[in-house]
């Protein structure tokens, strides 16, 4: 069965084509300003299954996975906690690279971060300013949503009639004195990136013009996708910034979105501290379909450990012997590569531990 995904873009599923071995995602990654919470890190276990599903069928990856270190709340949580900004990053990048390791997600292929991207971003927001699609204002370099063509294609928002100034969104911020030593020079002032461009000009860099499938949570959608689109389309003559478009359900927390700002978050550390394994939270969210939103309570979350405990056991009694059964394997390729349906999947109960490491692949459960 070919595989099919949900495209935001066009609003359904699609057969998934391209013309080479070679799949390219671009996957949005973390702002390291804090320590990221289960809700975060849902996106990064869709991910990593939207990796394995392909590699199941046979395709090689180059995933990119950007991590951004140049950021307002970065700014205000270095001030707050009186330490550098990279010191900062650096610390919370690497717990986030941690809670990866706990969650069996691969690494992508490059990590890049946005402040090693600083030329390649002023040299697009240059392109842009040539173009006169975007302009200069007294606190930073705009983008002009009216000069994009189709702008809101993805979220299904549309084009105001007649945007504002704030509809508009910034390619670049200037220096303020709040900013302290965050500030890079460029020909149309000092000061640092926005985030879309940052997205924008590594995307270019490490891919290229167009990559073949994007992803993000649902909660990017709009405004940081729609952005994106259309500095990038824009720069590039209409030719598409991605091929599919992907995107994650959100965590809620006692029934709203889990949330830094709301302060309603729970982290894989909290959940260790209960007795969660975070191999049982990765169990949890594959047991619902990726585009879902699920409902994080603590009894559920219980359940979740119960029942990764009764597969864990089942496991270790399946005999030895045998190799892969080929029946089961195509039934189960038929529920992955029906949108990454791993619900589906998980109720294939396979016959020896062979088809079980087969299954696993894609699962990426450890015991």
């Amino acid at each position: 069965m070919a595989l099919t995904i949900y495209n935001t873009l066009s609003r359904k599923k699609e057969e998934f084509k391209v013309s080479s071995k070679t799949v390219s995602v671009y996957a949005c990654g973390p702002t390291v300003y804090d320590q990221a919470h289960i809700g975060n890190l849902r996106t990064y276990v869709f991910n990593d299954l939207l990796r394995r599903v392909l590699e199941f069928n046979g395709h090689e990856v180059k995933q990119v996975m950007n991590i951004t270190d140049v950021d307002d709340k970065i700014i205000k949580a270095s001030q707050e906690q009186n330490i550098p900004p990279t010191e900062l990053t650096k610390k919370y990048e690497k717990l986030f690279l941690a809670d990866l390791d706990k969650l069996n997600i691969k690494r992508a292929n490059i990590t890049p971060r946005a402040t090693d991207f600083v030329p390649q971003m002023i040299e697009l927001i240059n392109r842009l300013l040539n173009q006169k699609v975007a302009y200069i204002a007294p606190d930073g370099v705009y983008f002009d949503i009216k000069q994009a063509q189709n702008y809101g294609k993805l979220s299904g928002r549309g084009k105001p009639e007649n945007p504002a100034q704030e509809e508009n969104f910034a390619l670049w911020k200037f220096w303020k004195e709040g900013d302290g030593s965050v500030f890079w020079g460029a020909p149309f002032g000092k000061g640092r990136p926005g985030w879309h461009t940052e997205c924008s000009a590594m995307l270019e860099t490490e891919i290229g013009e167009t990559v073949d499938i994007h992803t993000g949570g649902s909660d990017l959608i709009f405004p940081h996708h729609e952005n994106e689109i259309a500095q990038s389309e824009t720069l590039h003559e209409g030719r598409p910034l991605a091929r599919y478009w992907l995107h994650g359900g959100l965590v809620n927390f006692s029934d709203e979105k889990m949330s830094k700002s709301l302060g309603n978050f729970i982290t894989l550390k909290t959940l260790e501290e209960r007795g969660i394994n975070p191999v049982a939270y990765r169990f949890w969210i594959l047991m619902a379909k990726y585009r879902t939103t699920v409902n994080f309570t603590w009894e559920v979350i219980g359940g979740a450990q119960k029942g990764y405990d009764r597969l864990k056991n089942r496991v270790a009694n399946l005999p030895d012997d045998g190799d892969v059964d080929e029946k089961l394997r195509q039934e189960f390729l038929m529920a992955i590569n029906d949108d990454l349906n791993t619900a589906k999947a998980l109720t294939i109960i396979p016959n020896n531990k062979k088809t079980w490491l087969e299954f696993n692949r894609v699962f990426g459960l450890s015991f």
